[in-house]
């Protein structure tokens, strides 16, 4: 959801949350209206469809001891299994149409700010597009994210990706026209 003009409303929040928010606030030296607005804004872009879409929180230590658990091209078929089956079903649920907006800068975003799982970066000039998903997870994810990445962009958006990767970063690189 594309950020727009403010509004003026006025809630009643609960007390303890209410000082909660301030000593938090004073402590990170941010305002509680921003602390607010940050929470609804998760809410509406990621919560309300997360739980709809059957989504759980769980430990990141939990998830990196699976991942260690399968090799490296099981890790590639897992990703590839996810670009293919679960990439367009998260892109159809939140955004109604798979497209190019969705795809490239909808889904990750979302999935860096909320999910967590790499930090979001993109540069597009000329047609040519650059995506960048740092993460800290080593080599493995790194393969997993190629056969997600590689997948997804040749079923969803019939594009071929040239991919680069180290253990804890994946770039590709595509052109639309």
């Amino acid at each position: 959801m594309p950020p727009s003009s403010s509004v003026t409303r006025t809630i009643r929040i609960e007390r303890d949350v209410d000082d909660f928010l301030r000593k938090f606030g004073d402590r990170e030296g941010v305002s509680v209206n921003l602390l607010v607005n940050k929470a609804i804004r998760r809410l509406v872009e990621w919560d309300i469809f997360a739980e709809k879409f059957g989504l759980v929180a769980l430990p990141s230590s939990l998830i990196e001891r699976m991942m260690d658990r399968l090799t490296d091209e099981e890790a590639g078929a897992l990703g590839r299994w996810v670009g293919q089956n679960l990439i367009p079903e998260f892109i159809t649920f939140w955004f109604k149409e798979v497209n190019l907006q969705a795809m490239v800068i909808g889904y990750p975003r979302l999935q860096s700010r909320y999910g967590r799982a790499f930090e979001y970066e993109e540069h597009v000039e000329a047609g040519k597009w650059t995506i960048i998903l740092k993460h800290s997870a080593g080599a493995r994810w790194s393969v997993y994210y190629e056969g997600l990445l590689k997948t997804a962009f040749q079923n969803l958006l019939q594009t071929e990706l040239q991919i680069e990767k180290t253990d804890n970063q994946v770039v590709a690189r595509f052109t639309i026209r």
